[in-house]
């Protein structure tokens, strides 16, 4: 089942304590679908499930 963005979008928005304009929520509302289909085809390789991505800093010296 894909949630509704319409729903999701504002829901992220105020739970980060984001306040955009209506023209920038209707803009992510709009992108929503792909961005999130883009992060699901992120999760799928299995071979990465478990792999950190190599853009994590660590600062040990």
């Amino acid at each position: 089942m894909t949630p509704d963005p319409t729903t999701v979008v504002p829901a992220l928005l105020a739970a980060a304590g984001l306040t955009p304009s209506a023209e920038e929520i209707a803009l992510m509302i709009a992108g929503y679908p792909a961005l999130s289909e883009s992060i699901e085809k992120l999760y799928a390789v299995p071979e990465a499930r478990y792999e950190e991505p190599g853009l994590i800093f660590r600062a040990e010296v």
